[in-house]
This record gives structure tokens, sequence and C-alpha cells, in this order.
């Protein structure tokens, strides 16, 4: 014991002094490489996120233009005041809130639907699992060129669903936006799909063996061992879903902010705007907090 004590003074002494003739410790070399590695992304963040984030606020209590965003009238919140008031904007966030009703559900069915089939195997899962993914790995410009070009809309299956059953029912239902745009439905859906598929090769295998040797069909082992276990990952798809339709360029109030900021009369309400976005944020924050607090217990 007195060797070990004495072995732990000597290099006690000898840290102190390495220390008082600036000699760099091993864990003060790590925190500075650390450091180093964390500065460019703190450059970025404050400068592409902070920065921007502070000036939308400013900007939202001012009547300014594109040219003069640091200045402008200041007109405290009457830009609020005007969006509360307006039916118009109400009416467009209300629109905006309903896609997203029908659309997050959709996508987190459909992914669960294909990563449940990614999982089997057969021959060429792997190309399959790719071209479920590739929207992932294009550019956004690129997907939305296509789209724009009506790439992704398949219309002749909404026409088909008219004409056999006399009527669009999932038209009535989801307001016409579901059996036109299966192929943007598909492009939503990759990083879910790409979730739920790794969920699914978590779930031990012995809990189908057990329920198996009860004799529970495939759809009664979904429903009573796959489901329950990656239900965290149902809720964590249902959130990024839902913060995907907020932010999506076929957002109704995404199209009412570029017609703000791009009016043809050459007026542009940056202000406006600005206010319209922070209270769509504000709107969107709150929408997720209860829907986490009301799945909180199903996590239970």
């Amino acid at each position: 014991m007195s060797k070990n004590v004495k072995t732990v003074k000597i290099k006690k002494i000898q840290a102190q002094q390495a220390n008082n003739y600036g000699v760099v410790s091993f864990e003060r070399k790590r925190n500075l490489e650390g450091l180093l590695f964390v500065i460019p992304w703190l450059i970025g963040f404050i400068w592409f996120v902070l920065v921007p984030l502070v000036l939308s606020i400013r900007i939202s209590f001012f009547k300014t233009t594109l040219a003069d965003l640091y200045g402008g009238d200041f007109i405290g919140f009457n830009n609020y005041v005007e969006i509360i008031q307006n039916p118009r904007y109400g009416e467009t966030i209300w629109n905006s809130f309903l896609n997203s009703l029908y659309q997050v559900p959709v996508v987190v069915g459909f992914s669960l639907f294909v990563a449940v089939l990614l999982k089997q195997k057969f021959p060429g899962r792997t190309a399959f699992r790719v071209v479920f993914f590739i929207p992932v790995i294009l550019a956004g410009v690129i997907m939305s060129y296509l789209f724009g070009q009506d790439v992704g809309s398949v219309s002749v299956f909404s026409s088909l669903l008219t004409e056999a059953t006399g009527n669009n029912f999932i038209a009535m239902i989801f307001g016409g936006g579901l059996s036109s745009q299966i192929g943007s439905i598909m492009w939503k859906s990759s990083v879910e799909i790409l979730i739920f598929l790794a969920a699914l090769q978590s779930v031990p295998d012995i809990l189908y063996e057990v329920v198996e040797l009860d004799g529970a069909t495939a759809w009664e082992s979904f429903w009573h061992v796959t489901l329950p276990y990656i239900s965290p990952f149902v809720i964590l798809n249902a959130i990024y879903a839902l913060v995907d339709s907020f932010v999506d360029s076929s957002n109704p109030v995404m199209g009412l902010l570029t017609e703000l900021t791009s009016s043809a009369s050459g007026e542009s309400y940056y202000g406006m705007a600005s206010a319209l976005s922070w209270i769509y944020m504000l709107l969107a924050l709150l929408t997720i907090l209860l829907f986490v607090l009301i799945t909180r217990r199903w996590l239970k």
C-alpha cells in the first residue's frame, strides 16, 4: 500500500510540474481537439441559424423590404394583429393543419407496411430497399422539379376509383389529395421506412418463437409482439412526419409566405411573413407537444 501511495504522489507532483512548465496534458489535448471540431459547427449555427432567427423576430415588428431588412418602420404588434384578424390567414393555417391530419397517418401507415414487406427475405430485397431510399439521396430541387412536371402524380389512379365507385370516396374523405399523390407519399415516407426497418430488425426472434408455440398467427404476432415493441418508433415517425408536413413546400402556409415575400405588385410584406411564420411555428410546436403528451401514456 505504501508503494502505491508513493507512486500516486509522485505522479501528481510530475503532473503539477508539467503544468507549471507549460506542458499540455493528454486530457487537455483531447479537449482542445474536441473544441476545434465544434468551432466550425458553432460558427455555422450562429451565422446560419441564430442570426436569421433573431433577425426574423425583429422583422416581425417592422414594416420593411428586402433592401432594408435592418431598417424599416417600427409598427409593434400590428403584423400579428393583422394576421389574427384577417380570416384569410386563419383559413390558410387551418387548411395546413387539415393536410397534416390526413398526411401523417397515411405516411406512417405506408412506411410501416413497406418496412414489414422489406424485412421479409426475397430475391432483390437490397435493391428494393435502395429504391425506397432514393428520394433521400436525391437533392430536394430535383425531386421538386419532378413533381412539378407531374411525375409523382398518379391521376389515373384517381380516375379509376371514380369510374369504379361512381364517386371518389377517398377524395371525399381526404380532400382529393391522397389518390392523386401516391408518388409524393412514397417520397415523404423514405426516412420513416428506414427507421421502421431498423426497429423491426431489433425485435428479438425469441418473442416470435414463443407466440408461435402458443399458436398465434402472423397477424396476431404483429399486433401483440411487433407493434407494441416498436411503438416508440411509431411515435418518433409520427412526429417526424408531422414536422415534415408543416414545412413541406406544398403546404398552404408555405405558399402564402412565398406570396407575401414576392408580391406581383412589387410590394413585399416581409414583416407580415415573419409574423405569420412565428405564429405558425408556435402552433406547430404546441401541436407536437400535445401529441407527445397524449402518446406518452401509450409508451407506458
